[in-house]
């Protein structure tokens, strides 16, 4: 599988944004900080909150729920480190976001 068009123009995730998209049954969260692009699983392991809605600071995304903190480079969990999220590599394109699901693509 190659990287696959999201569909989202580059300018609708503005700096410090996050959005959710859905490409088939996969929820990706995408956030745009200070240090460049990043797509993570969108679902928190813990219970299922969408992380995109999350508070994002110091590279890491908290989730809206119960706080758990992922580091977006890496899928992290900074709280129970036995626990990772999905990271998916992503780039602009000709103006739109697109994102490669193969998990390990990176």
């Amino acid at each position: 599988m190659a990287f696959l068009n999201t569909e989202l123009a580059s300018t609708a995730l503005p700096s410090n944004g996050s959005f959710c998209v859905k490409i088939g049954a996969a929820q990706v969260g995408l956030f745009r900080t200070a240090e460049g692009l990043f797509a993570i699983d969108n679902l928190c392991p813990h219970r299922g909150a969408p992380l995109h809605d999350g508070f994002v600071h110091n590279g890491a995304v908290t989730c809206p729920w119960h706080q758990w903190d992922f580091r977006l480079s890496d899928g992290a969990c900074l709280n129970v480190p036995k626990v990772q999220i999905t990271t998916y590599p992503v780039e602009e394109r000709d103006g739109t976001i697109w994102i490669n699901l193969e998990k390990d693509a990176s």
